[in-house]
């Protein structure tokens, strides 16, 4: 018997040594396959972290340009704050500037796409605990529009600024933890400026907190100023955060006329001044005086750009004071680098 089965298997000899090396090499096949699975897997993972927790530089390429913007393609490297914004024709330096912020965008879907339906780079700032706020982003920044980030803030009195806000009697820990939460709702945005907060920004302490996670996250603000006493845009300027301020709202009376007469305002702040910025809010009266009033700017030669192109123009300033006064003073420093990484002017 046993001498049966021996000469068996040296009779298939040759067979059985395929078979024995097809297994091995299926192992083999299934190991690899395993490996490339799981490093994929640890790729993605580790790719949406960054997009997640954007810090100091980033190079991307630049979408295609929307239909009807002034979205200009073009290989970028920088802080998040530049990489993200609307890029804006080159002409545009000679003219008034009006940037036009909306706020509280989400929530009410309907009024949300009535704003990302207007044909104007607009800066649209999303409350971060709005649904479906990965859609309404991309949809916004595929009709030409910047984003920001609306970081709810505790205000003076009773009024809730919602959920994952920024209290004044929050623990550091607490404070980080909400506005990691607000930071990673969607992304693509330029910065962020308080919803609500005029409690929030005399803080110096949470301020402290908020602004160099912002920092380091490579963002820009706006002082959405709540509050006379807002120490938001003093203390991103100390902290080298590129920054403004804004300078009226539309719409505190929801009536047509009433925010035709503040754009006329914002009209003439741009003209004697260079820019002007307004923020607005996503009401049907808003986005009836905005259809009334942007088709009247070409003749009267001023545009509207998004917030970013704004700040960028203020530092390019700042950094070319610098470099003079480094020029005209023996051992001047004029280090100051673009996009408000050391520069430490107030407005």
């Amino acid at each position: 018997m046993k001498r049966a089965r021996g000469t068996f298997l040296w009779r298939y000899r040759k067979e059985i040594i395929s078979l024995v090396y097809l297994l091995l090499l299926g192992v083999a096949f299934v190991a690899i396959w395993q490996f490339y699975h799981s490093y994929s897997k640890t790729r993605t993972d580790s790719l949406a972290f960054e997009e997640h927790h954007k810090v100091s530089t980033v190079t991307i390429m630049a979408g295609e340009k929307p239909a009807g913007t002034g979205y200009i393609p073009a290989r970028i490297t920088g802080k998040a704050w530049q990489v993200n914004a609307v890029r804006v024709a080159a002409n545009s330096d000679n003219k008034p500037q009006i940037a036009i912020i909306i706020d509280d965008l989400g929530v009410v879907r309907d009024k949300t796409l009535a704003m990302i339906n207007i044909a104007a780079p607009l800066t649209l700032s999303f409350l971060p605990y709005a649904p479906d706020l990965r859609n309404l982003t991309k949809l916004a920044r595929s009709h030409g529009h910047e984003l920001l980030v609306h970081l709810p803030m505790e205000p003076k009195g009773d009024v809730d600024p919602g959920p994952h806000a920024m209290l004044t009697n929050m623990s550091n820990r607490k404070i980080l933890q909400d506005l990691d939460f607000d930071l990673s709702r969607f992304t693509g945005y330029v910065g962020v400026n308080n919803h609500m907060g005029s409690a929030f920004t005399e803080d110096r302490q949470g301020l402290n907190i908020v602004l160099n996670e912002v920092h380091k996250r490579g963002l820009l603000v706006l002082d959405s100023l709540t509050t006379p006493n807002s120490l938001l845009a003093k203390m991103a300027t100390g902290k080298n955060i590129p920054n403004m301020t804004r300078n009226i709202f539309l719409d505190n009376k929801q009536n047509v006329t009433y925010i035709l007469k503040q754009l006329a305002k914002l009209e003439h702040m741009a003209r004697r001044r260079g820019h002007a910025i307004a923020i607005g809010h996503p009401y049907g009266e808003t986005v009836r005086a905005l259809s009334l009033w942007l088709p009247t700017l070409k003749q009267k030669g001023i545009i509207v750009v998004p917030l970013s192109y704004l700040v960028q123009r203020k530092y390019d300033r700042i950094l070319l004071a610098k470099r003079r006064a480094g020029q005209r003073e023996p051992g001047g420093a004029g280090s100051a680098t673009r996009g408000g990484a050391a520069l430490s002017a107030t407005r």
